[in-house]
């Protein structure tokens, strides 16, 4: 299960932070059960322990993104893809 954590300025978010966050929560409906979605203030230890400090961010663990703008929904697709594509048990007697 992959975990995006979106850091807004905002609460609730507006604007740009909004828009990041329809558009995160659009790209993971498409993985139903294997991404979870994560709001969490700009302001807060968890940004800066990422070094975060222009907002919105799209963060996947302590991979960043996307800062200061929505993140592209085919590029957030793309990247969910690899990633559960990497996760995925190698079925036995592949080759």
């Amino acid at each position: 299960m992959l975990s995006i954590s979106i850091f807004v300025t905002d609460d609730p978010p507006q604007g740009e932070d909004a828009r990041t966050v329809r558009a995160v929560e659009a790209v993971a409906a498409r993985f139903p059960g294997a991404v979870v979605v994560q709001l969490f203030p700009l302001d807060g230890e968890r940004a800066e322990d990422l070094g975060l400090r222009m907002g919105p961010a799209v963060v996947e663990g302590d991979m960043v993104l996307s800062v200061g703008e929505p993140i592209s929904a085919g590029r957030l697709r793309r990247y969910i893809e690899a990633r559960l594509g990497e996760e995925a048990p190698s079925a036995v007697g592949d080759d």
